[in-house]
């Protein structure tokens, strides 16, 4: 593929990304703030990302500044709000359309970041503060937002288990925070955060695309040169294997669902991600893996149920949805797919197609700005920077007896289940 990837740092803890593929017509701008995981001040990053895209000094109008975005060709400016293991990433993304596409070449990339930078830099204050109304109703956003993740019960089952898998840890904070912390939230906070940010969290900057974004890049390193930083900025090391707890733990939350859900995390300190993701993909993360075929459609334990890995917490994921008096048989069915990979009982059919499917899914980041934008993001946090197809070799010479070492890895650590309120009758 011709994919151009080039990093460099910029010093006082400022990264530069620049990933250029020609068959791009348009190109992305990503700069976020990385910075520990804590309950209060996820919070608070998360509400202030939402009101600095709003406006910002030189356009102090949310009607105005999507107007003017839009008039660049059907630009936008949008939030970006996640964990990564260990740490929080919040900031702002700027999307347009190549240089060389617009009328007479109208330079609008310099445009548009220039307005990404208004945003993240020199916001809308009014008498020192953000504005009111822009307050109020962001805050109440991200109320709305905390109260929905409920709503998703599969969703709302891993949140809760993550609280109890990495107990202790910083990874056990949601990305959004808690009603009450943001009910909580002052014009106080935010300010102060915004210039925490500013000053000592780690700043990763992302350009993606395919046009030329030389002058928008400049006025990027311009910026970034003036801002007044600490020295030296905290590092960020990703990757925090979970310590596996000493037994498992069994955690239950009643609810009033029609279905139940379960989540179980294994632990491992197993060193080559990209094994272990072989490993989890073989187990249940393929319509063809072992917790697919097995627990799902040939034992009909389970409405789904399926395996994911968080490499930077060394933490297996298997979650599934279930009738509450098929919890326990279900569970054993997991467990005895494990077990069998441990054992070697699996074919190399099933092995070469886990590795294709894999391959092909690393191979389609290569489809998108945003996919390969975060390919590269995740190779970044792993200080590596390997293409997709360098990875594809790799995984192409694994063998079974890898994945065998690499399964019997992985200890288990907690369950985690959602138990409907009404106890069901499951027909024999």
């Amino acid at each position: 593929m011709a994919v151009s990837y080039s990093r460099e740092e910029l010093g006082r803890g400022i990264s530069l990304t620049r990933i250029y593929d020609k068959k791009f017509k348009s190109n992305c701008v990503k700069i976020a703030f990385i910075s520990p995981l804590n309950e209060k001040t996820a919070c608070v990053n998360a509400m202030l990302q939402t009101v600095l895209v709003t406006s910002n000094a030189e356009i102090p109008s949310r009607t105005k500044l999507t107007s003017t975005l839009t008039g660049l060709y059907g630009s936008s400016i949008g939030t970006n709000c996640g964990t990564i293991g260990d740490y929080q990433s919040v900031g702002l993304f700027a999307s347009f359309i190549g240089d060389d596409y617009t009328i007479d070449g109208e330079v609008i990339s310099v445009q548009v970041v220039r307005q990404l930078l208004n945003c993240l830099l020199r916001p809308h204050l009014v008498d020192g503060k953000f504005c009111e109304k822009y307050f109020t109703l962001r805050k109440q956003e991200l109320i709305d937002a905390i109260v929905a993740t409920v709503n998703d019960k599969r969703g709302y089952a891993l949140l809760q288990a993550k609280k109890v898998i990495f107990e202790g840890e910083p990874a056990a904070v949601s990305a959004i925070g808690t009603v009450e912390l943001a009910e909580n939230i002052t014009q106080e906070d935010l300010l102060r955060q915004h210039k925490k940010l500013l000053e000592s969290a780690k700043i990763e900057i992302t350009i993606s695309g395919g046009g030329n974004t030389a002058a928008a890049e400049k006025l990027i390193r311009d910026e970034m040169a003036a801002l007044e930083r600490v020295s030296p900025v905290e590092k960020i090391d990703y990757r925090h294997n979970s310590p596996a707890k000493a037994e498992p733990v069994y955690r239950e939350l009643k609810m009033q669902v029609s279905q139940s859900k379960m989540v179980m995390a294994f632990k491992s300190d197993y060193e080559d991600i990209y094994t272990a993701k072989l490993f989890c993909m073989l187990l249940g993360a393929t319509p063809f893996s072992k917790l697919f075929a097995n627990v799902r459609e040939k034992m009909s334990l389970c409405y789904y149920c399926s395996s994911a890995y968080a490499d930077r917490k060394g933490t297996l994921f298997i979650d599934s949805g279930v009738e509450s008096c098929n919890i326990e048989k279900a569970k054993k069915a997991i467990e005895e797919q494990l077990e069998a990979i441990c054992n070697g009982d699996f074919t190399d059919e099933e092995l070469e197609n886990t590795k294709k499917s894999l391959c092909g899914g690393f191979k389609s980041n290569y489809d998108s700005i945003y996919d390969i934008m975060g390919w590269y993001a995740a190779q970044n946090t792993r200080n590596t920077a390997f293409a997709p197809e360098e990875i594809n070799e790799r995984i192409a010479k694994l063998t079974r007896e890898d994945i065998i070492s690499c399964a019997k890895t992985f200890k288990p650590d907690t369950v985690f289940v959602i138990r409907g309120e009404e106890e069901e009758d499951c027909d024999e």
